[in-house]
């Protein structure tokens, strides 16, 4: 895992060379990426710049980057792993290409140059973003694997094009100094807690789309993205019998688990105590023991100090099963306080998910053992794990209700309950929405259409309610399938699970210095999944079947069967208690009215009406902080580990102050 950054001068005439200064400057924002090395290279014809960080996980001795051909004239950096490079490396030599290192990034140089970008992207597996550059024929490539587990930004303006692994690697270059704010982002942050690729925060820059490369070429008046990839959810026949899908399940699961153990560094697991992780860490002993390598897996758990708020006994239920050398980390108000600042500019967007936090401090204390971690992320996505699934059903039921009738009666019936049924409120205000893409959007989301009236300016209600819509409109425009799940399922494969929930793993692993790894999302698992009928996945309110019969070989039924709580942070408790200062000080301050996004006596009543326990805001008001601490490094500042400094220090009087009290 590494980080990666570039510019390419796509009219000569009217671009500079990037210089020294704004190449290091580059770079060193994304240091924590890749603390091993770093390399840079420029084209003979001043052109094309390429930048790299290293964490040296495969070929450690002569992995370098960036890294040639044989005759240097095709270049490439790379971020991430190609677990099928053993493979491809062998038909390559068969064709005659010469290696010089051990590298999987070597694999995409001869791969260009035996199949074209496209071929070598049919067949890479793996988790990966990177670019490559054709000397000859004066083209970058940019390329992101098939689900967007590792990111790759972009910005271009018609005569230079930037990128890099992060946003921050891009802001350095005077071209993005002058950033501007995009409102549309800003609005459907605001209603999911992240924004759907292409767009980010900033206007002009934009996130490559999973699944797809970029092509731009010196002289191109604009950059062309293709699709390579995509996931289909058309019937698979013949149907197999539920016992015949566990079987193969089990099968693709555990090559896969013992594809991704492949590193010259060592390897451990983030083991949440949940189905997805457990089944992943008894995969990993078996495949341990199956090899015969000595000693234990390292297991990694995090929770909280705040009892209710902690499932590591469950964790340690599997860990002591499987015999795991295990550690639990735990965490309390002011170590989360503390870490915010610094994790927030880490992000590149605000963070929308308060778990990053606590994920980061399991990762930065994993990071003293091992540098590759599996996890269980993205089972819940394919295998349909989400209670929101099984509501969703509701939705159809629903549908002869006309429109403002149904809003009225589920809004009206939401508002009676009292503050500690947030989450039955906000079910009721979703379902009372009548368009598949308002809801999906909405789910497990921050403003609701409510509050959006209330709080929000008239400009920023117009940006609410229509734009970023479009994007969840497009994804189910691309759905092939037949069954309402699928088209749930397919939604949040390309929005929630790539712009949210994979975001968050890989800023926080890779703040630490940490590679993380998702077997469940490699794509035969998502393809296999995919082709299952929906009566395997859920019924009634039964979630993600046949992943849970499969865990039955693996994990207690206790374990197994138990509600789904989720890793949840005691933020009502917090900022009911020792960060409510801090709420008022922040959100009720000009510099956060002065925005343009609030109607200020709005504000005041939703942050008021929280702390005084009339109505439960969290995930709305944890939105509207995460925003305004995003301005104050971004926007109102440099956006640099400076500033991050700059704003901790204006954190401790009230903050610190309170945690000690």
């Amino acid at each position: 895992m590494c980080g990666i950054a570039g510019h390419l001068r796509t009219q000569p005439t009217h671009s500079k060379d990037i210089d020294a200064r704004t190449a290091a400057a580059m770079l060193q924002a994304i240091w924590h990426r890749g603390p091993d090395s770093g390399g840079q290279w420029r084209s003979p014809d001043a052109l094309c710049w390429l930048g790299f960080r290293r964490l040296a996980i495969i070929d450690l001795a002569t992995g370098d980057q960036p890294m040639p051909n044989e005759d240097r004239t095709v270049w490439t950096v790379f971020n991430g792993e190609i677990y099928n490079f053993k493979g491809l490396r062998e038909q390559l030599i068969a064709a005659g290409h010469r290696f010089r290192s051990g590298a999987d990034t070597e694999v995409l140089l001869h791969g260009y140059e035996q199949w074209g970008i496209e071929g070598l992207l049919q067949r890479i597996s793996g988790i990966y973003a990177f670019a490559l550059y054709d000397v000859k024929a004066r083209k970058l490539f940019l390329a992101r694997d098939r689900v967007g587990v590792k990111p790759l930004y972009w910005w271009a303006d018609g005569n230079e094009l930037l990128f890099g692994s992060e946003i921050k690697a891009m802001l350095p270059h005077p071209a993005l100094r002058d950033r501007k704010v995009d409102p549309a982002a800003v609005a459907q942050f605001l209603v999911c807690r992240y924004v759907s690729r292409p767009r980010t925060m900033l206007e002009g820059v934009q996130s490559l789309p999973e699944g797809c490369y970029l092509e731009s070429g010196v002289g191109d008046a604009a950059p062309r993205i293709k699709r390579y990839w995509d996931v289909s959810y058309a019937k698979r026949e013949p149907e197999p019998s539920f016992g015949e899908a566990l079987e193969e399940l089990d099968a693709l699961l555990m090559k896969t688990v013992e594809d991704q153990l492949v590193s010259d560094v060592p390897v451990g697991a983030q083991l949440s105590g949940g189905v997805d992780s457990s089944v992943v860490v008894a995969m990993m002993e078996l495949s341990r023991r199956r090899r015969g390598d000595k000693g234990p897996i390292k297991t990694y758990s995090v929770g909280f100090d705040v009892p209710g708020f902690s499932e590591l006994h469950y964790a340690r239920m599997i860990a002591d099963r499987y015999g795991t050398e295990h550690e639990e980390i735990r965490v309390g108000f002011q170590e989360f306080m503390s870490q915010l600042p610094q994790l927030c500019w880490l992000h590149d967007e605000p963070v929308g998910q308060p778990p990053a936090v606590p994920n980061y401090l399991m990762c930065r204390r994993a990071k003293d053992d091992v540098t590759v971690m599996l996890c269980g992320e993205g089972a819940d996505e394919i295998f349909a794990g989400y209670n929101k699934y099984a509501f969703e059903q509701a939705a159809p039921l629903l549908a002869w209700v006309p429109d403002g009738s149904r809003k009225r009666l589920l809004k009206n019936a939401g508002a009676l309950l009292p503050f500690k049924a947030r989450r039955l409120r906000a079910i009721a205000e979703i379902l009372a929405l009548p368009s598949e893409a308002e809801r999906y959007a909405s789910w497990y989301g921050a403003l609701d259409a409510g509050a959006q009236s209330e709080l929000l300016t008239d400009e920023m209600r117009g940006w609410a309610g229509t734009a970023f819509l479009d994007t969840f409109r497009e994804v189910l425009d691309q759905y092939d399938g037949e069954e309402p799940l699928s088209g749930f399922l397919y939604c949040d494969l390309h929005t929630r699970l790539v712009d949210d929930l994979l975001l968050k793993a890989d800023r926080m692993s890779m703040a630490a210095s940490v590679e993380a790894r998702v077997p469940f999302l490699d794509h035969a698992v998502i393809e296999f999944a995919a082709g299952l009928p929906q009566r395997y996945k859920l019924r009634g309110a039964r979630t993600k079947i046949l992943l849970k019969k499969l865990a039955e070989r693996y994990a207690p039924r206790e374990l197994i069967y138990r509600r789904k709580v989720g890793f949840t942070v005691p933020l009502t408790r917090w900022m009911t208690g020792p960060m409510a200062r801090f709420l008022r000080d922040t959100l009720l301050s000009d510099r956060c009215f002065g925005r343009g996004y609030w109607k200020p006596e709005a504000l005041r009543r939703l942050v008021e009406g929280h702390l005084d326990r009339k109505v439960d805001r969290e995930q709305g008001l944890w939105a509207v902080l995460a925003l305004e601490l995003w301005h104050r490094l971004y926007m109102d500042d440099q956006a640099n580990e400076s500033a991050v400094d700059r704003m901790l220090e204006s954190f401790e009087e009230p903050v610190l102050a309170a945690a000690g009290s």
